[in-house]
Order: C-alpha cells, then sequence, then structure tokens
C-alpha cells in the first residue's frame, strides 16, 4: 500500500513509521521536509529498539504542493485546527480520489472535516495515542456519511501492522480516549486547586492507584466487582461534589517544570512502555510456542 502521511509532528512522523514497519512505501509531506527528515530517524531508533523493520520499506519527503503520485491512504497528523486541516488536506484529498482520509484529530469532529475536504465518504479518524509507536491502541471513528467499507479496511489495515483497533460507533467530540482523560483532569485540577492535596499526590494516586487496577480491569468491570448498589449509592453521595468547571484556566500554574525535568519524565515514560511492551510481546511468544 501507498501512503500520504501529512505533518512534521512527533505524531506524524511515528505513525508513518508503524506503515514502514509494515512494508508500505510512505512519503512524509510538511512545510520544513528537513525536520521532518530528523523525526523521522529518531523515531527509526526506536522502532529498532522494539525489533520493527521500517528500513527497508521506501520512504520520500515533500512540501504540500509537490505532485507525489498516487496513494492509497493519507494519515493527517496537523494541529487541532479544522481551517488549517482542511486548507492543507483539501488540495491532497482533491488530487487523491480513491484514496482514504485518516484523520488524526484528538477533538474535531470527523464528519465536519470530511465536509470541509469534500470527501465525507471516505474520511475517518485514526486517533494514535501518544507516543504512537509505544501505544498500541488507535481509536477508529467512522463520521455520519463514511462508507462502512472504509472503516473495515482500516481496521484490518490498523491491526495488520500490530495496533489495537478500538472501534469508537459514534462521531463525539473527544471520542472515548480524550473524554475519559478531560474528565479525569477536570477533577484533577479541582483536588489541586482547593489544597486537597498537591498534583505530586495527585499523580501518585492515579500513577499507584486507579491505573493500577484499571490495568486490570476498567471501570465497568470495576463497579461489576463492587455491585451495583454500592456504586448507585457512591454516585448519590459524590457525583454533587465533583467538579462542573467548564474551562481548565488554573491549569497552567501547576504544569511549571524545567526543560530538563520534561526530558526526564518523558524519558522515563517511554522506558516503562518500551519495558511494557517487550514483555507483552515475549508473553505472546510463550504463548505461542507452548500451542
Amino acid at each position: 500500500m501507498r501512503v500520504v502521511v501529512l505533518g512534521a509532528g512527533l505524531m506524524g512522523a511515528q505513525i508513518g513509521i508503524e506503515y514502514l514497519s509494515g512494508g508500505h512505501d510512505v512519503t512524509f509531506v510538511a512545510r520544513d521536509p528537513d525536520a521532518l527528515r530528523r523525526r523521522v530517524d529518531d523515531g527509526l531508533a526506536l522502532a529498532e529498539q522494539l525489533g520493527l523493520d521500517a528500513v527497508s520499506a521506501k520512504r520520500s519527503f515533500a512540501s504540500p504542493g509537490e505532485a507525489i503520485g498516487e496513494f492509497d491512504l493519507v494519515v493527517e497528523s496537523l494541529p487541532e485546527n479544522l481551517e488549517l486541516k482542511a486548507s492543507l488536506l483539501g488540495p491532497l484529498v482533491s488530487a487523491l480520489p480513491d484514496a482514504v482520509v485518516a484523520t488524526n484529530t484528538s477533538s474535531l469532529s470527523i464528519t465536519a472535516l470530511g465536509d470541509a475536504v469534500g470527501a465525507p465518504e471516505r474520511t475517518i479518524g485514526a486517533h494514535y495515542w501518544n507516543p504512537p509507536l509505544l501505544m498500541p491502541p488507535v481509536e477508529v471513528i467512522p463520521g455520519e456519511h463514511t462508507d462502512p467499507a472504509v472503516t473495515a479496511r482500516l481496521m484490518e489495515t490498523l491491526a495488520a501492522l500490530g495496533k489495537m483497533p478500538i472501534a469508537v460507533e459514534r462521531d463525539v467530540p473527544g471520542f472515548i480516549w480524550n473524554r475519559l482523560q478531560l474528565a479525569v483532569m477536570r477533577e484533577a485540577l479541582w483536588l489541586a486547586d482547593n489544597g486537597v492535596a498537591s498534583p505530586e499526590v495527585v499523580d501518585t494516586v492515579v500513577r499507584e492507584g486507579l491505573a493500577r487496577r484499571w490495568r486490570q480491569v476498567g471501570p465497568f468491570a470495576a463497579a461489576a466487582l463492587g455491585g451495583a448498589a454500592t456504586w448507585l449509592k457512591i454516585g448519590e453521595n459524590l457525583l454533587p461534589e465533583l467538579s462542573r468547571e467548564y474551562e481548565l484556566t488554573t491549569l497552567p500554574r501547576w504544569l511549571e517544570r524545567r526543560p530538563e525535568e520534561l526530558r526526564e519524565i518523558r524519558d522515563r515514560r517511554d522506558v516503562s512502555l518500551l519495558k511494557e511492551l517487550r514483555r507483552e510481546a515475549a508473553e505472546r511468544k510463550g504463548e505461542d510456542d507452548a500451542s
């Protein structure tokens, strides 16, 4: 398959590498191809650590507007601005009338973007989680007019790449991941703003408590274990007390970090994710050998 990736950030670079590792030819398109080339090189080094062969597939780089040939799939990973996405994606989509259009938007309407680029029936959401090479799930979100065959094709393609495609049945703002993430962030911010706990303590509770348990059972399974009566009573007592803020205006005050501290946090996260992926791969191999 021939894939064109539109976007110069880390997300676009790593998503393109996913397709390279699957043996697909990839053309990376960005206003600054040289900067994107450096990000791709960094991503290739990470892919090598994962044991992915993303080097042998054909890759090329281009600027918007350059003639790039025929492609089967367009992957867009631009900033969260509908007008910007449509202005850069529209001409490319028009020049490739048979290509599936997969957007990596985190919060914009797939339906609205499909209409804006003039290809509603072949536009679909493919929401990767950062960093893409280390996070298996990808939300797949059809718009109101997306052809079901496009949805099925993308689900199959992602599964063949070794990803975990997540079927989102309705195009709602934020899909699943970001609606859950923002709901937790809103309450976490309330706890810090109101002196209940420091951001460090909140992070610890989420990381060592909620995340540890949710890694084994999600919220619905956890509620089933606790019993409906217990959860209904907790909800009755607690839901009226939860934050109802519509903006995260106080969030910046809690996010000040030195650049070296941010690098340390990111590196620690990525090393842990890499170890987890390797462990899961070893477990799967052991199960295959046993069978």
